[in-house]
């Protein structure tokens, strides 16, 4: 190999330094702004939480909810339990049965 097409290939040694400097850079400007966002997104909760503080029905949206949750709870448990039956398909077996016995 010729020694300009060696010193085409290899880079001289500073070089490999701002390539370097310019990957931690980038990492650290993407951090910053992942920082950002985040505490962009806990400053907007923070605003709804005192927005929902200042509510006069707070007592009917939070009794609202717990009872939403209590639903969503019980509609979970049903589906994980296998002892208990699906109401549809409970009322299917049923609609099968009543017609069987219609036939005969």
């Amino acid at each position: 190999m010729s020694e300009q097409a060696q010193q085409r290939d290899t880079a001289p040694l500073g070089a490999a330094v701002p390539n370097a400097a310019a990957g931690l850079e980038q990492a650290l400007l993407l951090a910053v702004g992942v920082a950002d966002l985040v505490l962009d997104h806990v400053r907007q909760a923070a605003e709804r939480g005192q927005g929902l503080l200042r509510r006069s029905d707070l007592r009917e949206i939070l009794a609202d909810g717990v009872g939403e949750l209590r639903t969503r709870g019980e509609l979970a448990t049903r589906r994980i339990t296998p002892d208990t039956d699906n109401y549809l398909e409970l009322m299917a077996c049923r609609a099968v049965q009543r017609a069987g016995r219609s036939h005969e």
